[in-house]
């Protein structure tokens, strides 16, 4: 016999639906029924499942019971007082009530709800975000050489206004501090290799790789959009404004790519995906908080200093991490593992539970 069943649970691709389809053989076990002796009269007996108290408790309950003109489910289950077994048999032959505990009790393994695995790969998925990403990533890159145009407003005579600026964005043109930049470089790169040892010190390689990959990819889906709306863009950077970066550095190509920051949209991305993670894994716990606050600071730290080193707008930096901590979720959210095996036993038979998360 197939045992199957299916739980409506958080949203997948369909991609994920296809291949989440499972099946489990189970055993049917019979229970041979007892013999009883050819002069007695056949018993009447009723049968409830309630909570199991100990034994003193179960002789207690047949004791009310035998005085009783009848007795129910509804009896057996008031006499039973929840205890910590598991059920109880209610019996009656005559006058007599005989209250025991129920050989069949069902034996069902605890489900885990931290998988070592957070995430199930599918290459449909995962390939094609990874290109998608390269190739804008790429392109982002070859803006930025010489080869390239630099901001539009450094070519006419005019130069850039700051009026053009709208009120949130205006007192930030002119801004240049290459410092920042640095900092924020490393806080980047420190929110990338935080997830290896996070992930790592707990479970085995082949499992982090496999969930280090989702963390990843949701940076790199999250610098494709960054890098797709910056070369649509083409915003002058604040440093473009004012004097105080070399002329060098205001001409060059590099100058034209304000809107959206991509150390921004990375960070969150990053941070993001990391919580989820240890979610996943570890539940909604200190763990998971602590990794969503700390990281949130981390990518919030990285958008401050993108403003103060003059190479982006307040304005650029917000939608940054509105698109990174969107991307950062809904990327991982493409990735539940949908299927869940427990083995079970019963009265009737013995098989596995599979569980379908559509």
């Amino acid at each position: 016999m197939l045992a199957f069943s299916a739980s409506n649970g958080s949203s997948s691709s369909p991609t994920l639906l296809a291949s989440a389809v499972g099946a489990a053989w189970v055993l049917s076990v019979s229970t041979p029924a007892l013999a009883e002796p050819a002069d007695a009269p056949p018993p009447e007996v009723s049968e409830a499942t309630a909570q199991a108290p100990s034994s003193p408790q179960l002789n207690e309950a047949a004791a009310q019971a035998q005085g009783s003109p009848e007795v129910s489910e509804a009896a057996a289950q008031a006499q039973a007082s929840p205890a910590d077994v598991g059920s109880l048999k209610v019996e009656k032959a005559g006058n007599e009530a005989v209250v025991t505990e129920d050989p069949t009790t069902p034996v069902i393994p605890d489900k885990s709800p931290f998988p070592e695995r957070a995430y199930q790969l599918q290459w449909e998925i995962d390939v094609p975000l990874f290109a998608i990403g390269g190739a804008l990533a790429l392109g982002r890159e070859i803006r930025s050489t010489n080869s390239s145009a630099p901001a539009y407003c450094t070519t006419v005579p005019e130069g850039c206004d700051e009026n053009d600026l709208n009120a949130i964005d205006k007192p930030f043109a002119g801004t240049y501090d290459e410092r920042w930049s640095d900092v924020t470089d490393m806080v980047v790169l420190v929110l990338g290799v935080a997830p290896w040892p996070m992930l790592w010190f707990d479970n085995t390689l082949s499992n982090t790789l496999n969930d280090i990959t989702v963390i990843y990819e949701s940076g790199m889906t999250a610098m494709a959009i960054s890098g797709l709306a910056t070369l649509s863009a083409s915003r002058a950077r604040p440093f473009v404004y004012g004097t105080k970066a070399p002329e060098e550095v205001r001409t060059s190509p590099n100058g034209a790519l304000s809107f959206v920051s991509g150390h921004t949209t990375m960070a969150f991305a990053l941070s993001t995906s990391t919580f989820w993670t240890i979610y996943r894994r570890h539940g909604s716990g200190v763990y998971a908080w602590t990794t969503l606050a700390v990281g949130t600071a981390l990518a919030s730290s990285v958008a401050v200093g993108r403003v103060l080193a003059g190479k982006h707008f307040p304005t650029d930096v917000v939608t940054g991490a509105a698109v990174g901590a969107s991307v950062g979720t809904l990327i991982p959210a493409l990735h539940d593992a949908p299927v869940m095996v427990v083995p079970t036993v019963n009265a009737t038979g013995a098989g596995l539970d599979v569980s379908l998360t559509l």
